[in-house]
């Protein structure tokens, strides 16, 4: 009976989306590039949907999008590329159904390569996946098999770059991709404060105004990053002008390449004209001091928030054709400030031009920023968010119909039901599916582990989710609307309605073909609060009989008679 029943929410407005976010596994210190990435979708989508978040903990992405967050264990699948009949079987899988079971979201939002089990989860109940994609076919966590489940369980993904979906622009998927680069608020940069930002720092170097800094940033020194081919490259740079200075921005990594790599700079000679500082967690005043940004990745970059971030700010951009680092640069008029991947003479040569380029430097600046805006700005991101919304809100829509009681599946009202795959048990009523809290919820109201019907997931999630059936109070929200029950003294009633209809004895019980063993003890407060059957107004005409009444009611509570035919 394990469920998340906290702050379990039934309705809902009929236009607003409900979107359950996966996040990602990682440190809770500071947000990775998919966090990130999250983080930006989360922003614009909390305005017009409600949005829920699932973590293994609550972290850093959850304080900074101001989300509910659902603390609930989401693991990487150890067999991530086998079918779903293995995948199904993981010890996480059942839980996750629950989960969804118990939220209803119109829209499952996973990131990255590894989110299988959410996926999986949602597919198995019919609920449309939207697969984020911020990293490159490069990296060491792709596989051919991976880039077909994502095939498989997404009905749409969004990537942040043509590179990042390189590998899955074929036939099947052509109709889901969505080209979906991030972009970055204004108000994060702070660019009214660069000039206080950019004085701070260079004040704190020390370096002079008159001095310009080549740049090189990045959240990790790792070696992929380039930082050996930056430093390869100032030296030479420092030989001819006297004027330039050097900053390097980072966390040391990797220390042996870290070393290797000031080594070579220090035994150049110009060990004085570099400087060192974190880039973390406020990269706009550092990047504020730089006036050329170098980014020489070795790796096929998705996409540089570091390029991105240097034009919004006034910068030049110089970097290597590495994935999408040149689509970037050809996208702002810069494919000029590119270097062949490696190729340290080209890079070298790129830097003195932009150094000899005196007053057309800042111009060239200037309309890098325009067309990084007109690109990558918050105006161009929503444009193309709203295209993929509207196709995710119409399948939403369609889904929602098949929700409506004209529309579904036969179950039998009153009756206990769960999925093939989730543990939860649910009684049906009145078209809605109601969770038992716990174990001892189900035992306290009689119902029994025979009378559990188990049907498909999907066919279950097809109706909507009710309130939580509890046992402590059992006052009429949380007990079922149908029972027998009885209070201190002998007689019993069969509660529905809303009222309280007397039986006068097991005999008339079992004539209607009720169990007297399923009656359940209630606090005579609870029963006192409810009118009597008979107190309704009658006939002159007939005379009704005071205690029980309905063929109808009686069947809701015929809990266990296995010889009866069943109805799915």
């Amino acid at each position: 009976m394990e469920q998340d029943n906290s702050g379990l929410r039934v309705e809902r407005s009929p236009a607003l989306l409900r979107i359950m976010f996966f996040a990602p596994n990682s440190g809770r210190r500071a947000l990775t590039g998919m966090e990130k990435y999250m983080l930006t979708l989360i922003r614009e989508l909390k305005e017009q949907a409600e949005c829920l978040l699932v973590a293994d903990e609550p972290g850093v992405l959850a304080i900074q999008a101001g989300l509910p967050v659902i603390v609930h264990p989401v693991p990487s699948a150890e067999h991530e590329e086998s079918p779903d009949a293995v995948i199904r079987r993981h010890p996480a899988f059942g839980p996750l159904v629950n989960l969804l079971h118990m939220r209803q979201p119109d829209i499952v939002l996973v990131g990255g390569p590894h989110p299988v089990l959410p996926a999986s989860a949602a597919k198995l109940l019919g609920i449309p996946v939207l697969w984020l994609l911020t990293e490159t076919v490069t990296d060491p966590a792709w596989t051919q098999q991976t880039g077909q489940q994502i095939e498989r369980y997404a009905d749409w993904i969004a990537g942040v770059s043509d590179a990042s979906l390189a590998p899955l622009c074929t036939r099947a998927s052509e109709s889901k991709i969505f080209l979906l680069p991030p972009t970055r608020r204004r108000e994060e940069l702070n660019p009214d404060l660069h000039p206080v930002y950019r004085h701070k720092l260079r004040s704190v170097l020390p370096v002079d105004e008159k001095h310009r800094i080549v740049g090189f940033a990045a959240p990790r020194l790792k070696p992929e990053m380039g930082l050996s081919w930056f430093a390869a490259m100032a030296v030479q740079v420092a030989a001819m002008h006297p004027d330039v200075r050097f900053l390097v921005a980072g966390s040391v990594c990797d220390e042996a390449h870290y070393r290797l790599c000031r080594r070579m700079i220090e035994e150049s000679g110009y060990g004085s004209r570099f400087h060192y500082v974190e880039l973390e967690p406020h990269r706009e005043q550092v990047l504020a001091a730089m006036d050329l940004i170098v980014v020489p990745s070795l790796s096929a970059e998705s996409f540089s928030m570091t390029a991105l971030d240097g034009w919004l700010l006034g910068k030049n951009v110089i970097a290597y054709r590495s994935g999408g680092l040149e689509e970037m640069l050809t996208a702002t008029g810069g494919s000029g400030l590119l270097a062949p991947q490696g190729d340290v003479e080209a890079l070298t040569d790129r830097v003195l031009k932009c150094l000899e380029a005196g007053a057309q430097l800042e111009a060239r600046a200037e309309a890098s920023r325009r067309s990084a805006e007109a690109a990558y700005g918050e105006e161009a991101y929503r444009e193309r968010l709203a295209m993929l919304m509207a196709n995710v809100r119409k399948r939403a829509l369609e889904l929602r119909r098949r929700r409506k009681p004209g529309s579904l599946p036969v179950l039998r009202p009153h009756a206990v039901y769960k999925g093939k795959w989730s543990p939860a048990v649910f009684l049906l009523e009145q078209g809605r599916k109601r969770p038992f809290a716990s174990a001892e919820a189900f035992r306290f109201y009689r119902y029994r582990g025979e009378d559990i019907r188990v049907v498909p997931d999907a066919v279950l999630h097809r109706f909507p989710t009710g309130r939580v059936l509890r046992h402590d109070p059992p006052s009429p929200p949380n007990r079922p609307s149908v029972m027998l029950a009885r209070g201190e003294g002998r007689l019993v009633y069969l509660l529905t309605g809303g009222r309280r209809l007397p039986v006068v004895s097991q005999a008339a019980l079992r004539q209607r073909g009720l169990d007297p063993t399923r009656v359940v003890q209630l606090p005579s407060a609870e029963l006192s609060v409810l009118p009597l059957g008979g107190d309704r107004r009658r006939s002159p005409k007939r005379k009704r009989r005071r205690y029980l009444g309905t063929k109808q009611a009686g069947r809701a509570i015929r809990h266990n008679n296995p010889a009866r035919s069943r109805r799915l």
